[in-house]
């Protein structure tokens, strides 16, 4: 596929609600893998003002996708120490990416990640963390091209 023609930027306050929708979709597509995805009454409303709050900090980060007038793809989280019980790192850990189908393998969401690295090379990070559904094999795959190692397994035991 030819690489589509779009600009990443960062997130502004007036981002939040295309973002938030987004990230509905993503949680849709997460709630295929496995229930735990499941959303809350006003999942939304609750990640607008989530992200409004990204928006507004230092150490934090929303980056979008824009092809014309249209956001297509987000990648949000912020800086988080590791451990102190091991050797010190910072990472730009995000929390959330998304990219609309239309719009995959188009190098959108090699851009976001790209932003991200630059972003936390700047915020003198150790590099970038993040989780990933074990089911998404598209995302593992990409995340995996693109240079991440998986270095834990996050398993639940739910009652």
């Amino acid at each position: 596929m030819a690489r589509e023609d779009f600009t990443i930027r960062p997130g502004r306050r007036d981002d939040t609600a295309a973002a938030a929708r987004l990230w509905m979709h993503s949680a849709e597509e997460h709630a295929a893998y496995d229930h735990v995805y499941d959303t809350s009454p006003g999942a939304e409303n609750t990640m607008r003002r989530f992200l409004s709050e990204m928006v507004r900090g230092s150490n934090s980060f929303l980056f979008v996708a824009v092809s014309g007038d249209e956001t297509v793809g987000f990648i949000s989280g912020e800086l988080r120490e590791g451990s102190p019980a091991f050797r010190s790192k910072t990472w730009a850990s995000v929390d959330d990416v998304y990219v609309l189908p239309d719009h995959r393998s188009l190098g959108v969401g090699r851009a976001l990640v790209a932003t991200v690295s630059a972003w936390a090379g700047e915020k003198g990070a150790s590099g970038v963390s993040l989780q990933v559904a074990a089911a998404n094999e598209r995302a593992r795959k990409f995340y995996d091209e693109l240079g991440f190692r998986e270095i834990s397994v996050y398993e639940v035991l739910e009652f």
